[in-house]
């Protein structure tokens, strides 16, 4: 089985920028969507590691993003950011 070193997953309600710590998180989507997803997340890890970069946007590989029809998935690298707590 594989194994996490840290994994802490933030969000937050619709119509608030207030950052809620969660314990879990659910997708629902058709399963070229969750692909698509998990290609993102590959990408976000790549650029992580050879560019440096600080945090990347779903919306901004997504053609066709909108707030009415989707979620903004934000890959945060946590090597770079330290999220507060309180």
């Amino acid at each position: 089985m594989t194994k996490f070193s840290e994994l802490k997953i933030w969000g937050t309600i619709e119509g608030s920028d207030k950052l809620l710590k969660l314990s879990e998180i659910s997708i629902l989507a058709n399963a070229e969507d969750i692909r698509t997803l998990g290609v993102f997340l590959i990408n976000a890890a790549y650029e992580m590691n050879v560019n440096d970069v600080e945090h990347m946007h779903l919306q901004d590989s997504i053609a066709n993003f909108s707030y009415k029809n989707h979620a903004d998935v934000i890959a945060i690298n946590q090597e770079k950011v330290k999220p507060d707590e309180n």
